[in-house]
């Protein structure tokens, strides 16, 4: 009986070393003076808005871990830089971060197409990336595990957006579908996503038309489409071109719903489209008016330092992708020492492949075994100005 005791006491002090010595590896300071992570977010483009608010949520998750104590024990310094919304510079600033700066993983950029490129360079470099929105379907299914998304995926979103709508409006039957072929997630929603939603939803596609980027004019475009008679529209597009493409539907005395894509769902399409985008169905996966502290006390930081705009959902994703990064690079061992920057980034890409229900602000983030946030979607509806909750 006294051996079966010592053996006890002999295993619970053994329990109790190990347990302090993973408190101590997770708890330990990091090597260096600083923890860098590399922003890639375009302030020019048709997606300025959208990289415009990722860099503001960044920012403040930033500085919300800095006033905190940093991560593991160092300040966190954003390498942050601009590619204009132009995938050829994404490419560039993704080699220049992961060789030159050095970072351990990436955030961003913004479109499917700059993610189309950035995906399998990231996976050639072996650096994690992450964007808060890329969107088209089967952009990181090759790259596993160093390509992510945050946004649950146009598939998921699109279909929301149209039972919500055709929840409100039952007598839609027939459709007309207007695109930016020049705009990867815009193309993929035209072509690939909406043709097979509509069809399951008993609703005629009539015709698909094109237009560019930096199109002024829809004049052309809407008079074919409204030629055939359609009882809605769906746009995809970033929002200047939705906002004009409206303007001009409703000029020409279109009266039916119109649904926009993913890149639609962002406050500047109501201050373009004014009336013309009253009743606009789209969706987010980062709804900014959801009811809980940790998303309203960041929209009330977002207001502060966006002069009272509220944040699409590229503000709140880069917010969470920003805290998730911290908790993995503080409980999966990286040193943060520069010899170790290849097994760090190993380290942290792994995280991110088993990331499983972190309490994010835009909600439960769960990745797929491809790497895409099989998170909530809400359908949203513009009343009175203000994207609210279509029920």
């Amino acid at each position: 009986m006294t051996r079966m005791r010592r053996g006890a006491i002999g295993v619970v002090l053994v329990m109790g070393l190990l347990a302090s010595v993973v408190t101590l590896a997770v708890g330990a300071k990091l090597a260096g003076e600083k923890v860098r992570l590399g922003v890639i977010m375009p302030q020019a483009g048709i997606f300025v808005d959208w990289g415009q608010h990722g860099i503001i949520g960044a920012e403040i998750a930033r500085d919300e871990i800095n006033s905190a104590g940093g991560i593991g024990g160092l300040p966190l310094e954003l390498v942050m830089v601009d590619d204009r919304g132009d995938p050829k510079e994404s490419v560039t600033l993704t080699r220049r971060l992961a060789q030159t700066d050095r970072v351990l993983m990436i955030h961003g950029s913004i479109s499917s197409s700059s993610a189309g490129v950035m995906y399998p360079l990231s996976a050639s470099l072996k650096v994690p990336i992450v964007s808060p929105t890329a969107a088209a379907p089967g952009l990181t299914d090759k790259f596993r595990p160093w390509a992510y998304t945050m946004n649950p995926g146009a598939a998921r979103a699109l279909g929301t957006g149209l039972a919500a709508l055709r929840k409100h409006h039952p007598e839609v039957k027939k459709a007309t579908v207007l695109y930016n072929q020049a705009d990867a997630i815009s193309k993929a929603e035209a072509t690939v996503v909406m043709p097979p939603t509509f069809q399951q939803a008993n609703v005629e596609l009539l015709d698909s038309i094109t237009f560019q980027t930096g199109d002024l004019d829809f004049s052309a475009q809407v008079t074919r489409a409204l030629a055939k008679q359609p009882d809605m529209l769906f746009l995809g597009s970033a929002s200047r071109e939705a906002a004009l493409i409206a303007k001009e539907a409703r000029k020409q005395g279109f009266k039916g719903p119109i649904q926009g894509g993913v890149a639609t769902a962002t406050p500047d399409l109501v201050t373009l489209g004014g009336d013309a985008v009253e009743g606009w169905y789209t969706t987010t996966y980062a709804w900014n008016e959801r009811p809980i502290p940790r998303m309203q006390t960041f929209v009330k930081k977002f207001l502060e330092r966006s002069g009272g705009k509220r944040p699409n959902s590229s503000g709140p994703a880069m917010y969470d992708q920003l805290f998730i990064a911290k908790t993995c690079i503080e409980t999966t061992g990286v040193t943060n020492k520069p010899d170790d920057l290849e097994s760090d980034r190993d380290r942290l890409a792994k995280c991110w492949a088993g990331l499983k229900g972190y309490d994010g602000a835009i909600g439960a983030i769960t990745m797929n075994e491809v790497g895409v946030n099989v998170g909530q979607i809400w359908a949203l509806t513009v009343k009175k100005g203000v994207f609210t909750l279509s029920e």
